[in-house]
């Protein structure tokens, strides 16, 4: 399997983040809609402003665009990146979110924060910048108007690897997970049916394993290593294993959550509609947090459950001296 080890290679996946600061042509609001959030608007706009700024082919369909020259355009690690290996599509590798237009009041300022998650990401900044100006162009549409913004600049923080920050955490003795946007995480019932989890019992061991097991086969992806699927999921079987047996040590001393249902959305890749159900809140762990908390941060860092591309299951971590 090429040495690669899934407790350890992982952990060089590099992120970076940028933040651009924006001033919109007159205030913008989004008021609260059915299926319909400011994250699904950011990365709609952004899906549709990327084909405009980099693609210089006849790619951009009034359908679902596919690329087509794949081997050579940055596009298709931009815009859900389909794997030919496992036959399926990875989360956008570009986070967006704005905290201000999540507010209940009209704003004129905001800033964009931009996560680059992966090798080719981080490589195709500029591709980005250049995609964060054409959204500008186009305008967020908030209350039934597009709304356009101008960027006065972008700051870029420093790449650093989940290692590198991870080394550079204090001795903990407590952890606080702020979900800040729905989570959307899916268990089976007693029938054996997958529904969303809105439940004021936090499922940690679940979502660590998920957020462990999806981190290692994006890793894999974003290396271009040649393994086939089934070596694929069992690297990444591995390291879910590992973030169960460390999640297991945890105790959740307090949480408050409250379940979210956002209503239904239709998709246009697979022409279905979904329901968008899931909880935000907070909640505190404690324990041995030693081997979990490389797993948690990785979760704040990329967010969690499902939709994570369209502004869900975003997390923030507080660490208790």
């Amino acid at each position: 399997m090429l040495n690669y080890n899934p407790l350890f290679h992982p952990f060089e996946l590099p992120i970076q983040k940028l933040f651009a600061h924006c001033v919109t042509e007159r205030p913008l609001f989004f008021p609260p809609r059915l299926g319909s959030t400011p994250g699904t608007t950011l990365a709609g706009t952004f899906g549709t402003a990327l084909w405009s700024a980099v693609c210089h082919s006849n790619c951009n369909t009034s359908g679902e665009p596919h690329c087509q020259n794949p081997s050579e355009c940055v596009v298709p690690w931009l815009y859900k990146p389909y794997s030919k290996t496992q036959h399926r599509n990875f989360a956008r590798p570009v986070l967006l979110r704005a905290i201000e237009l999540e507010g209940t009041e009209p704003v004129d300022v905001f800033t964009l924060e931009v996560t680059l998650w992966g090798r080719h990401a981080i490589a195709a900044q500029e591709a980005v910048k250049d995609t964060l100006k054409k959204m500008g162009e186009l305008g967020l549409k908030g209350e039934n108007e597009l709304v356009r913004f101008n960027i006065s600049k972008i700051e870029t923080a420093p790449c650093l690897t989940l290692a590198q920050q991870i080394k550079d955490l204090p001795e903990v003795s407590s952890v606080l997970l702020e979900f800040q946007t729905p989570f959307l995480h899916k268990e089976k019932n007693e029938e054996g049916e997958r529904q969303f989890h809105t439940d004021q019992s936090l499922p940690i061991i679940s979502i660590l394993g998920n957020s462990a097991y999806n981190l290692v086969a994006w890793d894999i992806e974003d290396r271009e290593l040649s393994l086939d699927g089934k070596n694929r999921h069992y690297l990444a079987r591995d390291a879910r294993d590992r973030a169960w047996k460390a999640a297991e040590e945890l105790l959740v001393v307090r949480s408050h959550l409250s379940s979210v249902d956002i209503g239904k959305r239709y998709s246009r890749g697979n022409q279905q509609t979904m329901s968008l159900q899931g909880f935000v809140g907070m909640a505190e762990l404690t324990g041995d947090l030693k081997y979990a908390l490389p797993w948690l941060l990785a979760l704040s860092l990329a967010g969690g459950g499902q939709k994570r591309a369209m502004g869900f299951g975003s997390v923030r971590l507080w660490l208790g001296r």
